[in-house]
């Protein structure tokens, strides 16, 4: 995708997601921390929404600053 995706196209995903993994998602505080807070000095990083045929691709990426 050329823009950013939209907060309800990042719904959207998240939805498709938890449905493909049976209707629920369990993530510890630990997981879910490592994910939203840099650890020893490393980023987050991101993602990248790509269209496919179809529908989309959602790569994650590291930062590497």
């Amino acid at each position: 995708m050329a823009r950013s995706p939209s907060d309800a196209d990042l719904r959207a995903v998240l939805i498709t997601l938890i449905r493909r993994a049976g209707g629920s998602v369990e993530i510890d505080n630990v997981e879910l921390y490592d994910a939203m807070i840099p650890d020893l000095g490393t980023r987050a990083g991101g993602f990248v929404v790509e269209e496919i045929p179809g529908g989309i691709r959602v790569i994650l990426v590291a930062d590497e600053s």
